[in-house]
C-alpha cells in the first residue's frame, strides 16, 4: 500500500532523570488509517513512581482511537474506559501508574486535526506553539479537558512533550529528508540536544511526489 503521509518519532531520557537514576516518562505511538496518519505522544505525571506505564498504555490508547474514530468526544470517551479496563484488570492504582498527558495529532485528506490535554509542543506547517506549564496539568485519566489547537489544512504537524518545547529548534524534525528515511533519527536528533527534562518528538508530513 502507498502511503500518503509520511511519519517519524523517538523519545529520549532527560539528563535530569539520567543523574536522579529515575527511568524516562515520556512515550509516542503512531498509527495509519484511511489513508491518514496519527501521532501521539504522552508524558507521565512525574511526581509519581511507576507514570511512564501510563504514557505508555496511553500514547497507544489515544493513538488507536484516533485512527478509528474522528468525533473527539468519542476518542475521549474511549481512551477513559481503556484506562478504566486497565486498572480494573490490573487492580492498579490510576494516580500511581497511569497519570499523563496527551499531545496528538491526525493527518488525513489534506487536513489536521491536532489536540491537547496538557503541556506541550505542536509545529502546523512551521508555525510552534507551545503550551503550559501548568500548576497542575490536566491529566487525561482525571477527565481533563482536551483543546483542540488545529483542525483544518496543513501539510506537516509535529507534536513534542514539554521537554521538546525546551529545544532551541525543531525545523529539522520535518525539513531534514533523513528524518523520514532512518527510524532512529529522531531519537539520535533528541540525544545530540541533551534536553534537561524527557523529551519525545512525533512529526507527520505529507509525502510529495
Amino acid at each position: 500500500m502507498t502511503h500518503l503521509y509520511d511519519v517519524a518519532a523517538g523519545t529520549v531520557t532527560g539528563r535530569a532523570h539520567l543523574l536522579a537514576g529515575r527511568n524516562g516518562q515520556d512515550a509516542f505511538a503512531v498509527e495509519r488509517a484511511g489513508g491518514g496518519a496519527v501521532a501521539v505522544v504522552c508524558d507521565g505525571c512525574g511526581g509519581e513512581p511507576r507514570s511512564e506505564i501510563g504514557a505508555v498504555l496511553g500514547a497507544r490508547l489515544v493513538a488507536r482511537a484516533l485512527a478509528r474514530e474522528r468525533d473527539l468526544d468519542v476518542v475521549r470517551r474511549d481512551v477513559l474506559a481503556g484506562i478504566a479496563r486497565v486498572a480494573d484488570a490490573a487492580g492498579a492504582d490510576v494516580r500511581e501508574c497511569l497519570l499523563f498527558t496527551v499531545v496528538a495529532a491526525v493527518l488525513r485528506g489534506g487536513n489536521a486535526l491536532v489536540v491537547t490535554c496538557g503541556d506541550g509542543v505542536v509545529a502546523v506547517d512551521g508555525a510552534v506553539r507551545a503550551m503550559g506549564p501548568y500548576a497542575a496539568p490536566p491529566y487525561v485519566a482525571y477527565g481533563g479537558a482536551w483543546e483542540v489547537l488545529h483542525d483544518g489544512p496543513a501539510s506537516t504537524v509535529l507534536v513534542g512533550t514539554d521537554g521538546a518545547a525546551d529545544l532551541p529548534s525543531l525545523d529539522a524534525f520535518w525539513s531534514d529528508d533523513r528524518v523520514f528515511r532512518n527510524p532512529d533519527m529522531v531519537r539520535r536528533r533528541l540525544w545530540l540536544a541533551r534536553p534537561a527534562d524527557d523529551a519525545t518528538v512525533a512529526v507527520i508530513r505529507r509525502r510529495t511526489p
